[in-house]
């Protein structure tokens, strides 16, 4: 009886232990996995975007560039605080600049101004031109920002300092020049196709002209982003900006 008893006894001590061993391993839970960076409002882009499309409206000169410099800034800010990184004011005053320290791409605007006040003055619609390629550039600076903070800056520095800021902004700008190259080749998208088709050869051919036309923005979108990719790979400082030396 005693030797039971004593069996019994170390069994429990046993069982007690391992208990105890499995309550500290239940304490010890796996760390919460970091929360998801808030999505962004849809739509956003496109109205900042169309913001400065109807800005570059207003006939008094240095107000369009006021308020672009505003759009631009708020819009790099969002960009990164959505991604948990912080921009100093230099870094936000090299991003919001209207005017690109490219040579290049200034050449480029100056041109397509000229053009616009001297031949397509007549031509209505046409006549605000540089106005849609400024807004074309505020939705480029928004969407590639917001590519190269999620897929390309391995950095676990929380801020964005101006250097690097610069590097970004010759490539967002160097992309936007690009983007339209015959040398550029964006990623292509699955069609989808079902078990059958019961079409006529008019009725396939209207039906993927409409559905051309209704992806030309995306296909627009898509260029951009190869074209910014090459312009990453291209510049090994930017590529490994940020990486612990």
């Amino acid at each position: 009886m005693q030797e039971r008893q004593g069996n019994g006894g170390t069994n429990n001590r046993r069982a007690g232990g391992e208990a105890g061993a499995g309550t500290e391993l239940a304490g010890e839970q796996p760390r919460a996995p970091e929360p998801a960076p808030p999505a962004a409002p849809s739509g956003r882009l496109a109205m900042l975007s169309g913001m400065s499309l109807l800005v570059g409206l207003i006939p008094i000169p240095t107000v369009p560039d006021r308020v672009r410099r505003q759009v631009r800034g708020a819009l790099a800010h969002d960009v990164l605080a959505r991604r948990g990184i912080s921009l100093t004011t230099d870094a936000r005053a090299v991003l919001a600049a209207p005017n690109s320290p490219d040579r290049l791409r200034v050449l480029v605007r100056k041109a397509v101004e000229m053009l616009t006040r001297r031949l397509l003055r007549r031509l209505g619609p046409l006549a605000a031109l540089s106005t849609v390629v400024s807004a074309f550039e505020i939705y480029a600076l928004g969407h590639l920002l917001d590519r190269y903070a999620r897929r390309h800056r391995t950095a676990g520095t929380l801020r964005l300092q101006a250097p690097e800021a610069r590097r970004v902004r010759a490539a967002v700008d160097r992309a936007v020049l690009r983007a339209f190259s015959p040398a550029v080749t964006p990623r292509r998208l699955a069609r989808a196709e079902g078990a059958e088709d019961f079409r006529d050869e008019l009725t396939r051919w209207l039906d993927g002209l409409v559905l051309r036309a209704a992806l030309l923005p995306d296909y627009v979108q898509r260029r951009l982003e190869a074209a910014f990719d090459e312009e990453l790979a291209l510049s090994s400082e930017l590529a490994g900006a940020g990486h612990p030396s």
